[in-house]
């Protein structure tokens, strides 16, 4: 398509080339008026102007010459005259292979710009299609003999390892340099049409369809046609549903796999906050461990509102993993020095002998990060408030933090790392070491380290 347009577009500037060099040539060919010496170098001009313009003209001719030689040399785009419902029949059938990806790239490429062409008469086509809930992955299948060759040697599991770190590529964002799937290429072609009855085709996939990469996938596409509250009640209550009664998925791929993720992020998209009591039922999973999706929504757009769902999950007991408790901790802990729960939340950890010193640790983080003296002061009088422990390191960490407090309120510099190198290593195996049943380590700020997935729909 992009040489078809390319040729266009020259074709159009060798019109107007030629166009101007008509009147000039005609303004030139006329036996000339009789003009006096000051006139000779207007005329002069003219005439270089004239060469000037025949000179592009030849030269936009040449280019025209060279994109058809491309576009002949390239593989047949497509019939002319193709209906739409003759062009969707086409791409159910598309089969990639090693040895024809790039021609049929090309091939589903042209036939989505003719789909988009066609203008409001497709969409009738392609709403029957997406409402049949059918769908064509657009990804290589190999040959016999390359199935048999994959994983045999070094270079057949470089191929494999390859294609497996793209497949997690595509799946990580909702953006494609090519459509994954025939259902997301119609849907972007529905976005390039654009109206009412696009519009429309598109709603209905929020209301039908039971994969959360799609729900998501079309909120992201009707927000960036009409506006970020586009469609917000069919989105919102879609990823509801979705997360409250999860539909399994016959041989799901990695976007169905990550579909919690991608149900989220909508809710992320909208900044709904209805779903905050309902999240706290998801927030640990069977395994016992926190999941770091729903933790996210809760902390990034449950706010303070989701203070009480991590508080009790918190004191449930129901967590022991110490670095999910320091996630928690670092969730709730924003809200200490203001919000009660956060600080019977700061009292109970650095009271009990249930949290080591890493979830304690996390704690006393938290403490000075805030600008507010309000906060700052109110912080500085739950630290002061802080037992000593009968820990040496523990008791010297309390009490460097309680100064830094100190100097944030009164306006003063403290530098703490003299401090902290004082503390030994010792101590900082015992707060960042790996932790019994734990893989993962500090995770730090999540806002640094987001997972969200996005994902696509298998092959019928």
């Amino acid at each position: 398509m992009k040489i078809i347009k390319e040729l266009m577009f020259s074709a159009k500037a060798a019109c107007g080339v030629v166009a101007v060099a008509a009147i000039l040539a005609a303004g030139c060919g006329q036996s000339p008026a009789p003009v006096d010496t000051a006139n000779s170098a207007d005329a002069e001009a003219l005439r270089k102007e004239n060469a000037s313009l025949k000179k592009q003209l030849s030269d936009a001719r040449s280019r025209i010459d060279s994109l058809r030689a491309q576009l002949n040399d390239a593989t047949p785009i497509a019939d002319g005259g193709l209906s739409a419902e003759e062009i969707i029949d086409e791409l159910t059938n598309i089969k990639l292979t090693s040895a024809n990806r790039r021609a049929v790239e090309r091939r589903v490429q042209f036939l989505f710009e003719s789909l988009i062409q066609q203008g409001d008469a497709a969409v009738p086509h392609i709403r029957a299609y997406l409402n049949r809930m059918e769908d064509v992955e657009f990804t290589v299948q190999r040959a016999e003999g390359e199935e048999e060759g994959r994983g045999r040697g070094r270079g057949g599991r470089g191929n494999d390892w390859t294609e497996r770190i793209r497949g997690r590529m595509r799946g990580s964002s909702l953006d494609f340099e090519q459509p994954p799937s025939l259902r997301i290429g119609l849907m972007d072609v529905l976005k390039e049409i654009g109206g009412s009855s696009a519009e429309v085709a598109l709603g209905e996939v929020l209301s039908k369809t039971a994969r959360g990469f799609e729900v998501a996938y079309v909120a992201k596409t009707v927000r960036g046609m009409i506006g970020p509250d586009a469609f917000r009640d069919e989105a919102v209550g879609a990823a509801h549903d979705l997360l409250s009664n999860p539909i399994e998925i016959t041989n799901p791929n990695n976007y169905d796999r990550n579909a919690k993720r991608y149900l989220f992020s909508v809710l992320e998209m909208y900044n709904d906050q209805t779903f905050i009591q309902s999240a706290q039922g998801l927030l640990v999973r069977d395994d016992g461990k926190i999941d770091d999706t729903v933790l996210d929504y809760l902390d990034d757009v449950g706010k303070e509102q989701a203070m009480d769902a991590i508080y009790q999950t918190f004191s449930s007991g129901n967590v022991t993993d110490r670095g999910d408790l320091g996630d928690l901790a670092r969730a709730g802990l924003k809200y200490a020095g203001s919000n009660p729960q956060a600080n019977q939340m700061f009292k109970d950890i650095m009271s009990s002998d249930e949290f080591d010193m890493r979830v304690k640790w996390s704690a006393i983080r938290e403490m000075d990060d805030a600008d507010d003296t309000a906060t700052l002061q109110a912080r500085l009088s739950l630290m002061q408030g802080v037992e000593a422990s009968g820990d040496d390191t523990t008791d010297k960490v309390v009490q460097m933090y309680t100064r830094q407090l100190e100097a944030k309120v009164n306006g003063e510099e403290f530098d703490m790392r003299k401090e902290m190198q004082s503390l030994g290593n010792d101590f900082w195996r015992n707060a960042f070491g790996r932790g019994d049943n734990r893989e993962r380590g500090d995770r730090g700020d999540r806002e640094r380290n987001r997972r969200n997935q996005p994902t696509i729909v298998p092959a019928p």
